[in-house]
């Protein structure tokens, strides 16, 4: 990593950013301007992939900028959730983003030597969490615009609740800081996705859901980039890089 005042200083900098897009973000929402607020989030996004672009620079993971391109594409999509084909569209491109971590992380972790009864531990907190997400995405049904979108919807909420449990394991297996702010990133972003959707439908909490869900989002990206940007030993990288 090139040393300089941006390099030095990149937490102080993320987090000052964060608090900006947050307040923002909120301020927006209170305008009652929800395209802007939609499109925000995709912007917020972009800029999270486009910093860990810069910090990388000549050791880009191309599996975390695909994961950020896929997940911003389909947020931004969004703007137009009310139309059918744009929010099948944006499900569907939601799962292939879920789908990019889900492969490279199956490549990273293994439950060999694992002790069964932390084995188990993981199983039930990954069911309970999937049950959950399960009994939303039931709920979420009388609001789907058509089969196909409720489909995607569904397939998402299993997509999301897979990258969770390999994210556990695949901390589990290298127990080190690096693979903690990975999963801290995919569960961050798991709540992220529950409290957008009881906000967007206005299912509970009304629009202090919608407010936890974009400071989740934030504080996800926040680890992931965190994560991206830590030396790490052999074994712990998710994908490649690309010099």
């Amino acid at each position: 990593m090139r040393v300089g005042f941006l390099h030095k200083n990149y937490k102080a900098i993320v987090t000052i950013l964060g608090i900006v897009f947050l307040l923002v973000s909120i301020y927006i929402h209170l305008t009652g301007d929800f395209f802007t607020y939609r499109l925000s989030r995709g912007v917020i996004i972009f800029f999270f992939l486009t910093l860990l672009l810069y910090y990388q620079s000549g050791r880009i993971n191309r599996v975390l900028v695909t994961f950020m391109l896929f997940y911003g594409i389909s947020s931004i999509l969004t703007i137009w959730y009310e139309d059918a084909t744009s929010a099948t569209a944006a499900m569907i491109i939601n799962l292939v983003a879920y789908l990019v971590l889900i492969i490279s992380l199956i490549r990273r972790v293994t439950i060999k030597g694992m002790n069964t009864a932390l084995l188990m531990a993981f199983v039930v907190l990954i069911g309970v969490n999937g049950y959950l997400l399960y009994e939303l995405v039931l709920i979420l049904k009388e609001f789907a615009l058509n089969s196909l979108h409720y489909l995607f919807i569904l397939l998402g909420s299993m997509a999301l609740a897979l990258v969770g449990f390999l994210a556990l394991l695949y901390n589990h297996k290298h127990s080190s800081k690096v693979t903690l702010f990975f999963t801290f990133f995919v569960f961050l972003l798991i709540f992220s996705e529950v409290f957008r959707a009881l906000g967007y439908y206005d299912i509970v909490y009304g629009d202090i859901a919608v407010y936890i869900a974009r400071f989740l989002l934030i504080a996800a990206l926040s680890m992931l980039l965190n994560h991206a940007i830590m030396d790490k030993k052999a074994g712990e990288q998710i994908g490649s890089n690309r010099s």
